[in-house]
């Protein structure tokens, strides 16, 4: 294999992109993909019935960075899409991340209005503030608001997930999951946020449609590629090339360092014979059963069109098993 030549492991959108520059600029890249279909977690298809599914999850498309956007538009078009995710607690669907309008969901009104009183007094409004946070304050009421949500949103969920009681885990990753000053219902608050009109896949498919770009499904590259004494063979040679790898890290160097405790999700797809089943596109359920949210398909991507029927995914979280990938 030549120098101008370029390994790319992995079809989500850092190997997917990365291949089309490399395309674009005359080298002969070659894609490898160990699943049977381009686009990595976020692959998408419809089903029997005419719904696209995200067949590993929700996944929602959101810029901080206009020139982002401005490039994948040239694949696919894109639609406005506001993500609203809604959590049952205490018998109640209010809204998530847990907010200002949470608060007057969940407390009379007079303890409401303390409660929020105290919240901008002390952190001022539009900030988010990470629930470890506080439960260090000072003020007696926001400590007592910080256990309730620390009991009832956060624990079981971030135990679900992570396998882990939150103390154990890193700031960095409690921090992802903040209760914000704010009436703003919306999950994420970047400036653009929209959804591949037609689907990830399709705009995955443009991505890696390219002269120079050959692509390989079921093909597990790590089996073929090999880090030793500072350089890269690819099946037994030297390559001189360029690899973009974004695969599991720990298993391109063969487990030499030991295995990476992974978590995992695992799916259960469901389709009902209703128009439609849910307020928001996703549900969480922040309790103590194993699941941790359902995934309603058709308000992902704005289906109105499609029959009295419609389909959903129930998330389980749990250790990550490379026999099932």
């Amino acid at each position: 294999m030549s120098i101008d030549q370029v390994l790319v492991i992995g079809t989500g959108f850092a190997g997917s992109i990365m291949a089309r520059k490399f395309a674009e600029k005359g080298n002969k890249v070659l894609v490898f993909e160990k699943r049977s279909h381009i686009g990595g977690n976020m692959y998408d298809k419809k089903d029997s019935n005419g719904i696209l599914v995200h067949q590993y999850g929700p996944h929602i498309t959101h810029f901080k960075d206009l020139r982002a956007y401005e490039y994948l538009s040239n694949y696919t078009r894109f639609v406005p899409y506001q993500h609203h995710v809604r959590a049952i607690i205490d018998g109640k669907e209010v809204p998530l991340p847990f907010n200002l309008n949470t608060i007057d969901s969940l407390f009379d009104v007079v303890k409401a209005i303390k409660i929020k009183e105290c919240l901008i007094e002390e952190f001022g409004m539009g900030r988010k503030v990470p629930i470890l946070e506080l439960r260090k304050s000072s003020n007696k009421d926001i400590r007592e608001l910080a256990e309730f949500v620390y009991e009832k949103v956060f624990y079981h969920y971030t135990t679900k997930m992570w396998g882990k009681s939150p103390e154990e885990m890193d700031p960095a990753v409690t921090g992802r999951v903040p209760i914000s000053i704010s009436y703003d219902d919306r999950y994420f608050t970047d400036p653009i946020q929209v959804m591949p009109k037609y689907g990830y896949t399709k705009l995955f498919k443009k991505l890696l449609t390219h002269r120079n770009i050959e692509i390989t499904l079921n093909e597990d590259a790590n089996k073929r590629l090999t880090l030793e004494n500072g350089k890269i063979y690819f099946d037994g040679k030297i390559f001189d090339g360029t690899v973009i790898y974004t695969g599991a890290i720990d298993a391109v160097f063969k487990y030499k360092f030991g295995h990476l405790p992974y978590r995992s999700l695992y799916f259960r797809h469901k389709t009902y014979n209703v128009g439609r089943l849910q307020t928001s596109a996703v549900l969480n359920w922040p309790d103590d059963r194993l699941s941790t949210r359902r995934t309603e398909n058709k308000l992902l991507v704005c289906q109105p069109d499609v029959p009295k029927v419609t389909s959903t995914i129930v998330e389980y979280p749990g250790p990550y098993d490379e026999k099932s990938k």
